[in-house]
């Protein structure tokens, strides 16, 4: 709460993701004035025109409400201090009055799930990642490495292993003939798709939705399983404390897959404590009290 003699301000709430950007507008006292969502950002892939494009349409869909005086954006591919300036001042340009800040979107994840807690903070979305809080700001990171390298738990991950298994025949015939017949893709499509068209992660993750139609199978459930179990071994486990500090999520995959990444997480030894879908609640709530 403000303290005396202080004025609440209104503010801008931005989750930008790879697959989606979600905006939250507050006012003064802390009402959720306007709710949207637009096309995905990458900040590190994202040209500087590309970045005030997508922010200008963002001011055009709030044009009805008095300008932000605060806007806090946390986004995919915000990496560095150069990408976060790089997205400054893309606001600023869009928002020349506003006091601005933009930071990773685990800073982020991390304020949503844990508010002023020590802990620790998870992604499982597109992409994957992790982080040790210290209740105000990210004290130590396992690196993601991407959908190539890393990216262990994640939509990309878990669509890379299912497309390997039904080209390398390792499904069960039934469950392979399935996929074949609801996605209609050869092996010349996946190899483009994958290797040649721009956003793969974003593709392998567009196939997550079978997997979950199909936990009924013994090999799918098993597939995702492991793949949870993968992110905690080389993520979780990595950050000292994880077994007595609360260990928390957000992200589609995790929301989607929460009963398994619970049992995934027991199965290593650890418990899982918040899961959600979005951070934006919890991002309202952090801002929203300030």
């Amino acid at each position: 709460m403000p303290g005396q003699g202080e004025t609440m301000r209104r503010k801008l709430i931005a989750d930008g993701g790879s697959t989606k950007v979600e905006w939250v507008l507050l006012s003064p006292g802390g009402v959720v004035e306007a709710h949207f969502s637009d096309e995905g950002l990458n900040a590190l892939l994202a040209t500087r025109e590309e970045v005030e494009a997508a922010f200008a349409k963002a001011r055009e869909r709030i044009s009805e409400y008095d300008a932000p005086e605060e806007i806090y954006f946390y986004g995919a591919g915000c990496a560095t201090e150069e990408i976060c300036r790089k997205i400054e001042d893309a606001l600023l340009h869009v928002w020349p009055e506003a006091k601005v800040s933009a930071a990773s979107d685990l800073l982020g994840a991390a304020r949503s799930l844990l508010g002023h807690r020590r802990g620790i903070a998870c992604i499982l979305g597109t992409g994957s990642n992790s982080c040790l809080y210290d209740g105000e700001n990210i004290a130590m990171n396992v690196p993601s490495l991407g959908y190539v390298l890393g990216d262990e738990g994640s939509g990309a991950a878990l669509g890379k292993r299912l497309v390997a298994d039904v080209f390398k025949h390792q499904l069960p015939e039934t469950v392979r003939k399935r996929f074949l017949d609801k996605y209609g893709l050869t092996l010349s499509d996946i190899l483009d798709k994958t290797y040649r068209k721009s956003a793969p992660n974003r593709f392998l993750a567009s196939l997550v939705p079978f997997l979950k139609e199909n936990l009924w199978n013994p090999y799918i459930y098993s597939l995702v399983h492991q793949e949870l179990r993968r992110f905690v071994k080389r993520n979780v486990a990595m950050y000292d404390g994880a077994r007595s500090l609360p260990v928390c999520f957000t992200g589609s995959i995790a929301s989607v897959f929460h009963d398994i990444l619970k049992d995934a997480m027991a199965k290593e030894g650890y418990k899982a404590d918040t899961i959600t879908k979005s951070p934006m609640d919890g991002l309202i709530a952090y801002h929203g009290e300030k």
